[in-house]
């Protein structure tokens, strides 16, 4: 990737404490960390483009907390030192939620409260999130607070205080100080925003009618019809959470809109379209995951417009149908279902497909590299709510993408989309999740941390994993959900879909899970079990010697195995250089 250089010094010299438009809304000294900065950025040069669409662009109610306010705190806590030491998390946490907040840090948390009566985000903003090469994604700890009204200010302000400081904890947590070791980085400084949950009360949940994250470039295109820098969106009804994680969501090419990664056959786009979405209950008063086909009741009357983000799916022994949603869908079977196909938004809102086409490309040239944001947006009012905007890191190619020498080599896996330019030779293990087995237990946790022993086993030695379905789902039925501080020693990642079995990989390009491969330079190819142009051999992993794992599900094959991507043509694959017998 070549990065313009004046552009990127440009960009990480900014500092808005030195402007006056935003140094009123900062509290404490020092760097406001990566998030705050790049948003901040961000809206600056949108209000300097001079470009009527990015009027549409807002940034939602906002203040901020420089790393100043994180050092005062810490100064506060007793035994600080020993704590770290003993690196014992839950007593870290309590230790932070034990020691008094900075006065003047609450009082800032105080006036921007007393005139919020919507729920609010507590999201970290460490300095070293702040980086073109680490992405810190998923790695620290952002809060929602439903913040009601009815409350009195000072509990208010006290759950937002309480917040903070968990969040200052997770600075130290195994999953961020693990993270900050495999890449050789020191100690972080944390920053924070605090701001206005994107979305409004629709009856008793507040959400936005659609969410979301955009990069300026595509770098795992599922078909060679689109280009890296045509850009692409991974969007989702409701909260933008479920946008960055393994689940489902629509993905939208900005040169094509229509061109769907699932392809056209309706129960292909069933199976890949959201069904489950994200609120905040007013009652419950906390985040809640929904299904849309038992809570329509509840969501239709308070969306204009549903068919705009739904379609009922019906089944039959064709492969199924789907059918428009007016007041009250229509369920002609059992297996009838809601999904978010947004099949009708790309035609009725072309306003905010020509909005992206300008805002990646620009926020791109304003950086001088790829662009990555967060985003929530209104159809009705045509507002677009900027919630995070940063530099969209990729590794350098580990390989030219030139065509390899199969000749006389065995073929166990072979993808035809959503690969990037790369090879890794000489892999001395394959662990293989067999679905067979994993589609008949429910031991899944236990599989999962079965893959985890064995990458602490290997000991620095690579190993390929290949695995039904979704690896890392947080929904076991989808893949199996091991961690992925689980596969530091992984150097590619095979998800091979059985759709007959209900394993089908996720072309999820812009989740955290994806985040970290490209940071780790870790290849990826999902292959399709009888697909033209995919190969899944089975038998040869069924007849070559292997050794069984923690859990009978699991697999290691020794010997030497090499992975080929060529992310210009789309193919990759997985050969068997050598089968050693003996472990």
């Amino acid at each position: 990737m070549t990065f313009d250089s004046g552009k990127i010094e440009r960009y990480f010299a900014w500092d808005p404490q030195e402007e006056e438009e935003y140094r009123g809304n900062i509290t404490g000294k020092g760097t406001i960390g990566g998030k705050g900065r790049s948003l901040l950025f961000a809206m600056k040069k949108l209000k300097e483009s001079g470009e009527p669409l990015f009027e549409k662009v807002e940034l939602t109610p906002s203040t901020f907390f420089g790393v100043g306010v994180f050092h005062d705190f810490l100064s506060s806590v007793p035994q600080l030192d020993s704590l770290l030491r003993q690196r014992d998390p839950e007593q870290l946490e309590n230790a932070f939620l034990a020691t008094p907040f900075p006065d003047y840090a609450v009082r800032a948390v105080e006036r921007y409260l007393a005139g919020m009566t919507d729920p609010v985000v507590v999201r970290s903003s460490s300095r070293l999130e702040d980086s073109l090469k680490h992405s810190f994604a998923g790695k620290y700890l952002s809060t929602f607070l439903i913040n009601e009204p009815e409350q009195p200010l000072t509990q208010r302000v006290e759950a937002v205080v309480e917040q903070m400081k968990r969040i200052y904890a997770r600075t130290y947590f195994p999953t961020a100080a693990s993270y900050r070791k495999k890449h050789g980085l020191p100690e972080d400084e944390m920053g924070l925003i605090l701001m206005r949950m994107a979305g409004k009360w629709r009856g008793k949940y507040f959400y936005p009618a659609m969410a979301g994250v955009g990069f300026s470039r595509n770098y795992r295109r599922w078909t060679t019809r689109i280009k890296a820098e045509d850009g692409v969106l991974r969007v989702v009804f409701g909260l933008g959470t479920l946008s960055t994680k393994r689940g489902y969501a629509r993905t939208f090419s900005l040169s094509n809109p229509m061109l769907r990664p699932e392809g056209l056959n309706p129960f292909n786009i069933m199976r890949h379209s959201q069904e489950a979405f994200q609120v905040v209950g007013r009652e419950e008063r906390q985040l809640l995951t929904l299904n849309i086909t038992k809570t329509w009741k509840e969501i239709i009357p308070y969306v204009p417009n549903f068919r705009l983000y739904a379609q009922t799916y019906q089944p039959d022994s064709f492969g199924g149908y789907f059918t428009y949603i007016g007041t009250s869908p229509s369920f002609q079977s059992p297996s009838s279902k809601i999904c978010f196909t947004f099949e009708d938004f790309p035609c009725r809102h072309r306003v905010f497909f020509e909005l992206m086409k300008k805002l990646l490309p620009y926020l791109e040239s304003a950086m001088g590299v790829p662009a990555d944001i967060e985003f929530a947006y209104e159809p009705v009012d045509q507002k677009l709510q900027l919630l995070q905007c940063r530099p969209l890191w990729k590794g350098e190619d580990s390989g030219t993408g030139q065509k390899p020498d199969l000749e006389g080599r065995k073929i166990l896996f072979k993808a035809d989309r959503m690969v990037t330019n790369g090879y890794a030779e000489g892999i001395p293990y394959l662990v293989y999740v067999d679905h067979r087995v994993y589609a008949l237990t429910d031991q899944y946790f236990e599989i999962a941390r079965g893959l985890g022993s064995i990458n602490s086993k290997l000991d620095g030695k690579q190993f390929i994993l290949a695995a039904p379905g979704r690896v890392g789902s947080s929904n076991p039925q989808l893949g199996v959900p091991v961690k992925y501080n689980e596969l530091t020693n992984c150097r590619c990642i095979v998800e091979i879909g059985i759709p007959k079995m209900g394993f089908m990989p996720e072309l999820s390009y812009g989740t955290h899970f994806f985040s970290d491969l490209e940071v780790d330079d870790v290849l990826y190819m999902p292959v399709y079990d009888g697909e033209k142009n995919n190969i899944f051999d089975e038998p040869a992993l069924d007849d070559s010697p292997y050794e069984l794992g923690p859990h009978p599900a699991i697999r290691i094959y020794r010997g030497s195995f090499s992975v080929y991507t060529n992310g210009d043509e789309n193919i990759g694959v997985v050969v068997q250089d050598a089968i050693y017998p003996h472990l």
